[in-house]
């Protein structure tokens, strides 16, 4: 019993040891990959930290640039009003001196009396044979009513 006992207590302690040893190495590949994640930690954190300065200075650059192409943006816009002003101004100044020579053709024609007459006498002749064409056109169609209302007239006679 004795005996037994003792390869009892021997083959506990074995197994005793053998969990100890486990527990030591597992505990130590534990610390190991605790110590290795620490790391990886640490580098992916130094590289955030380079991401997001990249990241700041892209957008720094990207502010510059934008406050630049507004500036640029602007300038054109008031080159391009100011081409279309001029141009505009340009086109007034010729549709004024047209204006202007057409009305003094037409103040010289309206101080020719020789052509007011003639144009009264022409507007006179159309108006005339105006007026003779449409007294022509009633006279037919009178007669070509006439001619129906005796042709009815007739007929219910």
């Amino acid at each position: 019993c004795e005996k037994q006992l003792d390869e009892t207590v021997v083959s506990c302690k074995k197994a005793q040891e053998n969990m100890k040893q486990r527990h030591e190495n597992e505990m130590h590949t534990l610390e190991k990959q605790i110590s290795d994640l620490k790391n990886e930690i640490a580098e992916l954190q130094g590289q955030a930290e380079v991401l997001k300065e990249a990241h700041h200075e892209a957008i720094c650059r990207h502010e510059e640039e934008k406050k630049q192409l507004q500036v640029k943006l602007e300038e054109e816009k008031a080159h391009l009003q100011e081409t279309l002003r001029l141009e505009h101004e340009l086109e007034l100044k010729a549709r004024l001196a047209q204006a202007q020579a057409s009305f003094e053709r037409e103040r010289e024609a309206l101080q020719s009396s020789a052509w007011t007459e003639e144009k009264v006498r022409g507007l006179t002749q159309e108006l005339e044979r105006f007026h003779q064409e449409q007294l022509t056109s009633l006279g037919e169609r009178h007669t070509l009513e006439k001619e129906e209302l005796r042709k009815e007239l007739l007929e219910k006679h």
